[in-house]
């Protein structure tokens, strides 16, 4: 079985692979670990290694041309899908690199809440530099590196009334000392330019530390890439899914491949040994047995 051009196909193989019920790998038509089991793909959909897996994905993804940064629905229906934070960030500093025009960079001022500084040796335990070195998911990085054109996500809710919502998609225009300027790719406000994006003061939940962290810094990311799990809700037209390691969590391939409404929009390169056979996907389908008519 092999996974046809139609949509209406393509919704139904989508569905499957949803409810783990996808066709499987004949060598892996036995396998019921917990690691998944290595689904067939259409091979049309299968990127072939080159070489080089970050140029050659954003090459698929994206093209850098005046044209293509100035049209933002060119930026806004496509993006690079990938499970982890890490490569998340490997792939947006590649991609950064390649947009023309000149860098800035921002700085956090990192330091630790009022409450937990009566001890008086936290301050010798965690110095600035420790704090500054301190990387979270969703919490933006101490340096933060941008240029004019460039895409990037709100991590926090600034004004919904605007549109200014965690997950909003931006693109830079312009970047004073304190603020900077951008112009609204997503949703419902999309082609709104904000005049005002000031840095606010954030405070993750630690629970891997003893004080509270409060990083002072623009609540943004560059985005061409981005985590499976945070495109969820999304509805994009060109989708590269790169798994230089496979998908680790339940139905996270499922919301990876439902981004896209046409296999036309998909494809998928993976640096590992099952590039041939297909992708693994994992569901744990006792998840399903409670629910009704299933």
């Amino acid at each position: 079985m092999r996974l046809q051009a139609s949509e209406t196909s393509f919704a139904s193989w989508l569905l499957s692979v949803g409810d783990g019920a996808a066709p499987k790998c004949q060598s892996n038509s036995e396998d019921k670990n917990d690691d998944g089991e290595v689904i067939v793909i259409d091979k049309r959909l299968l990127m072939q290694p080159s070489g080089n897996s970050l140029e050659q994905i954003t090459k698929t993804a994206y093209m850098f041309n005046s044209e293509s940064q100035t049209n933002f629905d060119y930026l806004t229906e496509r993006a690079i899908l990938t499970p982890r934070n890490e490569t998340v960030d490997e792939i947006n500093a590649y991609m950064l690199s390649q947009v023309p025009g000149k860098l800035k960079e921002y700085s956090s001022y990192d330091s630790i809440a009022e409450a937990d500084t009566k001890r008086p040796d936290y301050e010798a335990l965690y110095p600035p530099e420790y704090l500054n070195s301190m990387e979270y998911p969703g919490l933006p990085k101490h340096k933060l590196s941008l240029k004019i054109g460039v895409s990037i996500m709100l991590l926090r809710n600034i004004n919904q009334k605007e549109g200014l919502c965690n997950g909003t998609r931006l693109i830079v225009t312009q970047m004073g000392e304190r603020v900077i300027e951008g112009k609204i790719v997503t949703g419902t406000h999309a082609g709104n330019k904000v005049t005002v994006l000031p840095r606010i003061i954030l405070s993750p939940a630690l629970e891997d530390h003893p004080f509270t962290l409060k990083r002072r810094q623009f609540p943004i990311r560059v985005c061409y890439a981005m985590t499976i799990n945070k495109s969820q809700g999304q509805s994009l037209k060109s989708v590269v899914l790169y798994l230089p390691k496979p998908v680790f969590s339940h139905g996270q391939l499922y919301v990876a491949l439902s981004r896209v409404k046409s296999p036309d929009g998909l494809s998928i390169l993976q640096d590992d040994e099952e590039t041939d056979k297909g992708v693994r996907n994992i569901v744990y389908k006792e998840v399903f047995q409670n629910i009704p008519n299933y």
